[in-house]
């Protein structure tokens, strides 16, 4: 297979070579206005018949558009900010021969601060041919949320106690953020998303089989959060300020501005988030023992507050029109406090106690993150050929304090004893360094070649401090603390090749990563060093039957290398009975994903999804019958089939009422022979409805309402019960299109509860999870400034790339 594969591909680039197959062709065009060519223009394609909106595109800097698109009747549809809006006449595309629209041109409009864009409304969901989109405008209960929150109303997408993401029932996901991965790991891309904004989010883009370009890492699918962008320049900004009440009240605000003069670009942002939320956590379980069970009934509550601080700032330098170099500064400053506390009953049964444990806990981790990129982008030719390139550094630091304090009491509330008292102090310094470039060579219309290469480098430096209680001093624990270092350095290099032929399109790609890491556990002397060497095949075909009917299929192999925080061996107490632990043994898993998608009326789609993956690396909770303690710990199990089946389709119900609907269908299958003394062999029907209804009130106002429902399922040794969630918000927009007004509910009805039990054989426990999700919310947005000269050049760099898998 390993041989076959590459020969496949290498046909792949060199028979389009020798075929004389018919041209493709393209509908192509510019947007001006009566003195200059208009950059980042909206243009949407429509079909002629029933005015359905079949795709979008942007203008370039010269202001120039084109579209792939089958044989039918079309009229065109162009927006600017602060331009009024353009129809085209309706025109006749054969797909024999490529078609240039006559150039549209827009009108200014003559008041500047009412110089919005005007746009085409977004559904709440688009289906593209390889990916699921959630716009999250288009979703007024969206309002005040955090980037989490609104990654949990994603259709297909899971969050579980533990804030794991999962994707179509698929774990290890690989969350990017403006199309790159961002080197953190998976506790700290959580946090990233939870100093998130709704305002500051466009859409959320769904990848379940991505091909070669991307990264490898990424065997459950990939999640891209799409950030917004300034579509204009001179100077201007935008204000959005929130407050919401879960049980306590809490706010966010940001300020975007961007200034342009000739050919330099500034351009910077800064945002604010607090939080205070509560955490319940019911955990009843029993001992494995036969002959002597313990029976342990646990209640935590958990109170934190989390505060995050996220600025950017950057340049760009536009040398000529086909050259720019830029550079971006960017920075995260947060800190996350919490105090504990856990009521233990331990018996011979859940009614019968013989002693009491009290436990109080208290947490403080703040955190530090700096980004440092350089970049350049270079137009080679009027052909497309260009070229770009990244180069990085970070660095991550954090100090994770703890305090945990055991008193153990009779059935009847008297003092017993004391249990164990103890903290630990366990800072964290990550240094992550990344050179990118990807090139783009179109040989003719018909054939184009992608490659590029990536070097990352990443070391990290835990040093774990465990004290003990010892009357009133503190004494140093050797046997708990420890130091653990990571190094890993990942140099990989990509081609993709893309051909079409009149309605179909093929695109072949090939990815090669060498990885080289090494564990070492200073205080234990035990050192994990590992060289590995992979290549990622990715094939994805496309068949345009008409302008309404198109049919994909694709297939790619993916790695999931464990993340830096879980190879640490650190054992981190959350009381005397349960601790968390690391393992330097696990090893990466991998990946074969085959989909098949139809698509139609660029509306209503079927996807068909199947992976296999070996290795699977996945959390267990586990039971420690020496300590009588339960322990969470990560472990690879042997393997993991997914099948799902995806529907994704609008319904308009009537000229005010939408529904966007997406439902998914999985069965999930996991063996783990000889895990924990048993062997572990589950199989599970599982599903996921997400119905989303948009409601137009007035010309101004709006409102939506969501409804989520999954059925149980499973996850590594994990079986999780049904789940459902209801949404609600309403919007007002300005008159004069400045701004607006949101208001959102979420989880009305507080039935947004993790319920947990075992699929491991003898062990025996139940776990409930639930805290203060519903809350509401309430946004103000306005937006300033000139609003009439070009946009500024988002970056989204290659060290985003790294910051997965700090921490999760």
């Amino acid at each position: 297979m390993k041989i076959f594969l590459p020969a496949i591909l290498l046909i792949f680039y060199i028979l389009p070579l020798k075929l004389n197959a018919q041209q493709s062709a393209k509908i192509s065009g510019i947007v001006k206005d009566h003195t200059q060519t208009i950059p980042s223009a909206t243009v949407l394609l429509y079909s002629a018949k029933d005015s359905t909106l079949v795709t979008t595109a942007m203008t370039d800097m010269d202001g120039k558009y084109s579209f792939n698109a089958a044989a039918n009747k079309y009229y065109i549809v162009a927006t600017s900010v602060g331009y009024s809006k353009v129809n085209s006449v309706a025109f006749d595309f054969k797909a024999t021969a490529a078609y240039q629209v006559p150039a549209i041109t827009l009108a200014e409009l003559s008041k500047q601060l009412n110089e919005v864009s005007v746009t085409a409304a977004k559904p709440v969901l688009e289906r593209r041919a390889d990916k699921l989109i959630f716009n999250i405008d288009a979703t007024p209960s969206s309002a005040g949320l955090t980037g989490l929150e609104i990654l949990k109303k994603a259709p297909g997408v899971t969050v579980d106690q533990n804030d794991n993401i999962a994707l179509a029932g698929k774990s290890n996901v690989l969350v990017t953020i403006d199309g790159k991965q961002s080197y953190l790991s998976g506790a700290d891309v959580v946090n990233l998303l939870k100093s998130m904004q709704s305002s500051q989010i466009e859409s959320i883009e769904i990848i379940n089989n991505p091909g070669a370009r991307y990264e490898a890492n990424a065997t459950g699918g990939i999640i891209n959060i799409k950030t917004k962008k300034s579509k204009t320049e001179g100077f201007n900004g935008s204000l959005n300020a929130g407050t919401g009440f879960n049980k306590y009240l809490n706010g966010n605000g940001s300020l975007d501005l961007n200034f342009r003069k000739k050919n330099f670009n500034l351009f910077g942002s800064y945002g604010y988030y607090r939080n205070k939320e509560q955490q319940h956590t019911d955990i009843d379980r029993k001992t494995a023992s036969i002959t002597d069970p313990v029976y342990f009934s646990q209640r935590n509550k958990d109170t934190s507050v989390y505060e995050s601080n996220n600025f950017k700032i950057g340049t760009d330098i536009f040398l000529t029109k086909n050259h720019t170099i830029g550079a971006l500064f960017k920075g995260n400053i947060s800190n996350y406090h919490s105090s504990g506390f856990s009521k233990v009953n331990i018996g011979r049964s859940f009614t019968e106690t013989d002693s009491l444990l009290r436990s109080t806990a208290t947490n403080t981790n703040p955190r530090k993150t700096y980004s440092y990129n350089i970049n350049y982008k270079g137009v080679l030719d009027t052909a497309g050929q260009e070229i770009t390139v990244d180069a990085d550094y970070s660095k991550y630091t954090s100090d994770d304090d703890a305090t945990n304090t055991n008193v153990f009491y009779n059935p009847n509330g008297s003092f017993y004893k004391n249990g164990e008292i103890y903290r630990s102090f366990a800072p964290s310094n990550i240094d992550i360094k990344a050179l990118k470039a990807d090139y783009t060579l179109p040989i003719n219309k018909k054939y184009k070649l992608d490659a590029g290469f990536k070097l990352s480098d990443v070391k990290t430096d835990n040093d774990y401090v465990y004290e003990n209680r010892e009357g009133n001093d503190w004494e140093f624990d050797a046997g708990k603390s420890n130091r653990f270092k990571y190094d890993e350095k990942v140099n990989a290099v990509y081609t993709t090749f893309n051909a079409t032929f009149g309605k179909s399109s093929i695109q072949a790609g090939l990815r090669l990563e060498n990885t080289h890491s090494t564990g070492n556990s200073v205080t234990q002397n035990l050192v994990t060093d590992r060289k590995y060497t992979n290549l990622f095949p990715s094939v994805s075909l496309s068949q345009n039957l008409n302008a309404d009917n198109v049919l994909n299929f694709s297939y790619s192999r993916k790695i999931n290398r464990p993340n830096y925080r879980n190879l640490n061996p650190f054992v981190f107490y959350l009381d005397q009975y349960t601790y968390n632990q690391g393992n330097p043994n696990l090893t990466p898993e991998y990946s074969n994903n085959l989909e098949a998608s139809y698509l139609y009326k660029q509306k209503y789609s079927v996807a068909l999804n199947y992976s296999r993956t070996t290795d699977v690396i996945t959390q267990v909770l586990l039971q420690d019958e020496v300590r009588k303690s339960m322990f969470q710990t990560v472990l690879n199990l042997a393997s993991e089939q997914v099948a799902s089946l995806t529907l994704n389709f609008p319904v308009k119900l009537t000229d005010w009422w939408n529904m966007n609907n997406n439902v998914l269908g999985y069965y999930k299958q996991i063996k783990a022979p000889g895990l924990s003394g048993s062997n572990l062999d589950t199989k599970q029907f599982s599903g996921n409805i997400y119905a989303q209804n948009n409601f137009t009130i007035t010309k101004l106002i709006s409102a939506d309402a969501g409804v989520m429902y999954s059925t149980p399922q499973i996850q590594g040794a994990l079986k999780l019960k049904s789940m459902f969630n209801t949404d609600a918000g309403l919007r007002y927009n300005f008159p004069d299109k400045s701004g607006n007004i949101k208001l959102g509910v979420s989880d009305i009805f507080h039935t947004q509860k993790a319920r947990i039990n075992s699929t491991l054989p003898g062990n025996d426990y139940y776990l409930e999870q639930y805290g203060t999700t519903t809350s509401v919310r309430l946004s103000f947005t306005y937006r300033f400034g000139k609003m009439t000269v070009k946009s500024a050049r988002n970056r989204s760099t290659g060290l985003d790339d790294e910051q997965k898998r700090l921490n999760k």
